[in-house]
Order: structure tokens, then sequence, then C-alpha cells
């Protein structure tokens, strides 16, 4: 994200120049950065004035010009079709350097030399209009840079920004946080549209078939629209923006996003088959094209804007080039909606493609916002492309998002951070942040929806906190609470059975949990299978319900390696779809390929005495009541090569030989022998050792101070309770 200063000084009076605002906003938890967009980029390029146009004999477009660059005039050959005498113009010397890596030489055409070029936009890189010469306002000054003069030297504020921060996604949100932290106001655009009597909901209908994938989608009519091109300011702010400017109606919209944080897109209406909006799942095997002129196949994934019959937009990412608006539109359709994070997320990933659309619902956009945004580009569009807007917004919401009401206590921000914020100095940086606070005792903090990773009241200190600053958080010599931690027993136990499995010889396997469908589907047959609401690849959609199968990916990917002699074990969880879903971890032993024990021993295939041994070793070295094995067939193990194990008489698990169905379509050709055991039971069926540790070198710090304070001044002692050596101690 990226936002120009002047911009933010429109919207807020920022105190500070770029470099300290850009500070600030770091120690506030907003990464930034200030630098110039075009630096060095426009050396040798100034504005002139065409004081002179002649013909070129033999020539039906070519022209000489005679431009004054304030200092000198220089003699130019001109094609451009708007060129005039007495035009301001940008002029490029020779040794300047133009978009594309063009430089300005001395050259000669039709028998005429020229001393430089007049530029259009798209020469500059401004935009991608070269249909003719960029013309100046009168008021130019002749021989000005021309950096200075269309405004491009204006420091660019960058933001590196984390997931969280949607609402930085915007000018405003920008200049809400540079508002806060210097306990100004935001000013907003103000504006009033003039409406047609004409309603808008006699040109368009609306309506949702997935309210959870689109939860509200408006739409505003604007009739007899102009193309053409945009005012500078518009332009000159995209710009700075990183963001190319094209026609006035797609200029708005981009500037409204830019602006507020909330994509819009204008369709033309005229291209619709049927006057209505249905938003609704693409079919699948359905064919749509977007913009960019390719063709997509989609499934249930793609969440599609529709006439009615045919998809017009890929929802949130892209519009449709059947319905795009060009040089001849005539009335525009402009929506504002609201998308859910995840179904843009997925319909992306389906179409391979980012937007700055996209970018910011996945964040997550404010569904509240869609009125303001769609009247603001309205009244734009109106002003700057001629349009008449049709009187109200149809506006579909069937399900309603509202705030978030959160209960504060003063103390308990306090207590936590250690700190002694003051009760009126907490509700003005919530304020300040725009949030509304009732002060009841608790306050009652309401929390806008372009907020959207504040939904506790913890985070409502992590927010007190980063605009007070982390460093109002005090620092201490010492620790004001306990600083043993007793460690748990399980974390015990899984830390003994790594000892002494790699002292056994066996590798360590770290796996996702992330499981194929297929492969999942030939290892358990008739275990159901949970699937992920947002997988991180399609073929990774589901997690895993047994340990067998990451154990069996890590042997298919050591031999593919060449690493055929395995000897794996991996501590992991399982999980079951339910409701709610379960989880059970779970240990895996793994042993495949014929391995050496001594280098004069012949190479021997594991047998079932071996997995039987490292079963027995690793209860054994974990203190665990000794295992019995019992013949008893069990899937995915080889018939009369599959055993439970049990301790105590109760069943931990099974132990066998993979059967060759399951291996090979792992791509695995040797066979595998392995074992799951369940983690809670082996952990209860523990033995209680008594065991014996070292005096820790360092003692705690309070029972060190409690001994020293009783000890008169340059005593000797001996401390073997806290493994100190003798020596004199000091009392201070």
């Amino acid at each position: 994200m990226q936002v120009p200063y002047s911009w933010l000084k429109e919207l807020v009076d920022v105190p500070w120049p770029s470099e300290e605002l850009a500070q600030r906003l770091t120690l506030a938890g907003a990464e930034a950065e200030t630098e110039p967009l075009f630096d060095g980029e426009f050396d040798n390029i100034c504005v002139g004035q065409i004081v002179a146009l002649d013909e070129i004999k033999g020539s039906d477009h070519l022209k000489t010009a005679l431009v004054n660059t304030g200092s000198e005039k220089l003699q130019v050959v001109c094609g451009a079709p708007n060129a005039a005498k007495g035009q301001k113009v940008i002029f490029a010397e020779i040794g300047a350097t133009l978009a594309g890596g063009t430089e300005i030489k001395k050259v000669k055409l039709r028998g005429v030399e020229s001393y430089g070029m007049i530029c259009s936009e798209a020469e500059l890189g401004l935009s991608d209009d070269h249909s003719g010469i960029m013309v100046l306002d009168g008021d130019a000054s002749v021989g000005q840079p021309a950096i200075e003069y269309l405004q491009l030297n204006d420091p660019i504020i960058k933001l590196d920004l984390t997931p969280n921060r949607a609402d930085l996604m915007s000018a405003i949100g920008v200049a809400r946080e540079a508002a806060c932290l210097s306990g100004k106001k935001v000013e907003r655009p103000v504006f009033e549209i003039a409406e047609a009597p004409e309603k808008a909901s006699d040109w368009v209908k609306v309506s949702i078939d997935d309210p959870d994938a689109c939860p509200r989608y408006a739409a505003r009519i604007i009739k007899g629209v102009k193309i053409g091109p945009s005012p500078w300011w518009i332009k000159r702010k995209l710009l700075l923006c990183g963001i190319r400017p094209i026609s006035n109606i797609v200029v708005v919209t981009n500037l409204v996003m830019m602006e507020y944080g909330h994509p819009l897109h204008a369709f033309d209406y005229d291209l619709f088959k049927r006057k209505e909006i249905l938003v609704r799942r693409a079919r699948e095997g359905e064919f749509f094209t977007t913009l960019d002129g390719k063709k997509h196949e989609l499934t249930p994934d793609v969440l599609l804007i529709t006439d009615g019959e045919e998809g017009v937009a890929a929802a949130g990412v892209m519009g449709g080039l059947e319905s795009e608006v060009s040089a001849d539109t005539v009335n525009i359709l402009l929506e504002s909606a609201y998308f859910d994070s995840i179904t843009i997320r997925k319909s992306r990933i389906k179409l391979g493609m980012v937007s700055e659309s996209s970018a910011r619902f996945e964040k997550g956009a404010d569904p509240n916002i869609v009125p303001e945004a769609v009247n603001w580009a309205a009244y734009l569009m109106q002003k700057y492309a001629g349009g008449e807007v049709l009187s109200g917004i149809v506006d579909c919401y069937p399900k309603k998002i509202t705030p978030v009401r959160i209960d504060l206590r003063p103390e308990r921000v306090n207590s936590l951070l250690g700190t002694n914020i003051s009760r009126e100095r907490i509700v003005n940086i919530l304020q300040g942040l725009e949030f509304e606070v009732e002060d009841k005792g608790v306050l009652k903090v309401t929390v806008p929806t372009f907020a959207v990773d504040v939904i506790r009241e913890v985070d409502l200190i992590e927010e007190i906190v980063r605009v007070e600053g982390y460093d109002s958080i005090p620092s201490v010599d010492r620790n004001m609470g306990p600083l043993f931690t007793p460690e748990q027993r399980d974390a015990q136990f899984r830390t003994e059975i790594r000892s002494v499995m790699t002292a056994a010889g066996f590798d360590e396997v770290l796996g996702s949990g992330f499981a194929e469908t297929r492969l999942l589907s030939v290892l358990m047959k008739d275990r159901p299978q949970l699937k992920i609401l947002n997988p991180i690849a399609e073929d990774l959609s589901v997690v895993q319900n047994n340990l067998l199968y990451s154990l069996l990916k890590a042997v298919a990917h050591n031999i593919s390696h060449r690493n055929i002699s395995l000897r794996l074990f991996e501590i992991g969880k399982a999980f079951q779809p339910g409701d709610p879903p379960t989880e059970r971890e779970q240990i895996g032993l793994a042993l495949s390929g014929a391995s050496e024990s001594q280098w004069y021993l012949k190479r021997k295939e594991p047998s079932f005495y071996d997995l039987k041994g490292a079963i027995d070793s690793f209860l054994e070295g974990c203190h665990v009541e000794p295992a019995e094995f019992a013949a008893e067939p069990q899937w995915p193990f080889l018939d009369g090569f599959s055993f439970s194990v049990k301790i105590s008489g109760k069943n931990v698990g099974h132990a066998g030989q993979i059967v060759e169905d399951v291996t090979r379509p792992f791509d695995i050709k040797q066979p595998v022998l392995a074992a799951v055991l369940d983690f809670e039971k082996v952990l209860n069926s523990q033995r209680l050792v008594e065991t014996y540790r070292a005096l820790p070198r360092f003692p705690r710090p309070r029972e060190t101070w409690r001994l020293l304070s009783t000890i008169r001044y340059r005593s000797v002692i001996f401390c073997p309770r806290f493994a100190m050596p003798p020596g004199i101690y000091w009392k201070r």
C-alpha cells in the first residue's frame, strides 16, 4: 500500500514532515517508509511553449515546431494531431530518458533536424494515452521542471502491512491513523449528488443466491455519460499510488478504491442481456472471459456476478470482457458490494490472478461503507463524465453485519501492560480511531466494521498500547511474577520419546497434517475425512485421519531421493469430522529397506521382529508397561502380518506390514512395516519412576536474595541447596 503525503495532508492536518510521519506510523505498528516515486526519471524534461508551427513539405502529418524552454528556443519535429501554436507542453530535451528507456538524441527527420521531443502522457509513462501531446494549462511556467509542475515529486508513504491491517488499505485509513497519533480529525470528502427523478430500481433488479459469500450488493445507475480523459488531479493521485489511469469512468472507481479502501466496478449497462444483477456461484464447467482477454473454465469455488443469464464479472477479482466500459459506453451500472474474504481468495486462486480489488476483499473490506463509496463515485462520474445519476441505490443486504460491542475494563489495560494510562486517555485513543465509547464504569466500546481484527478486549488493549507507544510499557529489573513454570507431563513424554527413538537410530518426521483426498481414501477406506474450508492447495484439501499418511509420504519422498534404508518415527495428530471435529495425538513408526547393522554382515530386510523390537525398546525406554501383540486383521495391514498392540489388556494401537494396494499409489515399491499407537493411552500406561537431576547452576533470584539478606556482612557461607559455589557473598 502506498499513498502520497499530499493526499494525507488533504485529509488530515498532519503536523509532521513525511519522514517523521512514516516513523510514527512504524512505531504504531504499521511499518512505513517514505521515498520519491519518480526519483531521477524526469531529468531534462521541462515545461515548454510552442512559439511557431510549420508544415514539412512532403509529409501529411509531420510539422516543425519551435519550442521555448525558458533558456533557449529549440527546433523539433512533431507529428501530434493536436499540436497548436501557443500551447504549453511537456518538452524532453536531449539527454532525457522517457518511459520504456527511450533516450532523446539529436535526429534528422524529412531533412529537418530535431533537438528534443514534445511528449504525450504515454511517452512520459503517465498513462496509455498516446493520441496526442500533453497540453498544459495556460498558467504553466515555461522552463519549470516537469516533475515540479506535475507535482510528481511528492513524497510517497509506503506501508508494508500485516494481513490483519485491512483498515490501512486506503488513504482515509492511513489518515485516520495519523489523525489519532496527532490528535486531529479526518476531513472526508463533502459532496451532494443531484439525482434525476427517474428511479434506479426501475432500471435494475438485484438478487443474491449465496448471502454467505456476498452479504451485500448495491448498484447505482448513471446514464448519458461521455467517456473521455480524466482531470489531472485524479490521474496524479492514482499515479502516485502506483496505478496507471485509463478512462474517466475507470479512474473514478480506482480513486474511490484508493481513498476509501472499497473496490468498485463499472459495467456497460447496455451490454446486459437482462436488466438485473444475480450474484451466484459459477456452475461446474462454466466458461468466463475476464478483462485481460483470458477464458477461464470455472468451478463453484468462483463467485459470479451475472446479468441473470451469463457472467459479467468474477466477484471481487476482475470484471468480464463482455460488459467492459469502452469509448461507446453511454449508460453505467456502478457496483459497490461486500464479499466474503475466503470466497474471494478461492476465486482468485482458481482464476490464477491477483488484483487490487481481491487484495482488499481478502484482507477484509467494510460492509457498511458500501453506500458512501458508491455515492462518492457517482458524484465524480456526474461531474467529470457528464452523467445523470438516477434516484436511489438498489441495495440488497440480506445478511446484515453489525458492529461488534466489547466491554473494556481500564484497570485491565494497566494491569496487563504494567502502565498507568488514565481512563480519559484510553477513551481519547479509542475515539481517535473512530470507535464509539460509552463510559458506564466498564467502557462499552462499539468497534466499527472496518476494524476487522478487533473482536476481544485484549484486541482493544493492543490498539491502545500501539497508539500510546510501546515505549510507555515500563522496564523492570526483576520479574514480578513466578519464574518457575512447571513442564507438562505430555511435553516431558514427547521429549522422552524423541530421546529414546533417536538413540535407537530412528529419524523424526515432521508432517504438515494436510492430506490429498485420493491417497487418504486409499489408505483409510471407510474412515470419513475432515475437509478444510480454505486449503493452501487444491490437492491438500483435507487433514489426515491417521498418522500413517504422513509416514508413507515421508517414505516415498526419501525413496525418490535414493535414501532407501529408512527408520522413521513421528508424533502427530489425526483428525476426525464431527460436531465439533476431534483430534487424537498418535505415535507412528515406519521401517523400510534393507539395512546393515555391521559392515561385515549381509544387508537384511526388516522383519516383524525388528518392528516389535523397536516398539518394545521405545516402551521400555519411556518407562511404559510392556506390550502384548495379538494377530488381528485390520486395513491397511497385510493379512497374517497384522497385530494389535495391547498394554495391560487395553488396545493402544496396531502394527504390521502395509499392503501393496496402499504403498503402490504412494509410489513405494519396497515393503513398509509400520505401527501407529495412541499417544494418550500410551502416556497413561507410563510407570512413575523416581528420577534425579543436577541442582541448577543459577537459582531463582527471589530465593537467592532471601538467603543473602539473612547473612551478616562479609559472612562466608556454603550453599549446596542452591548449587552456589562457596565463597564470600556481600549483603547490599
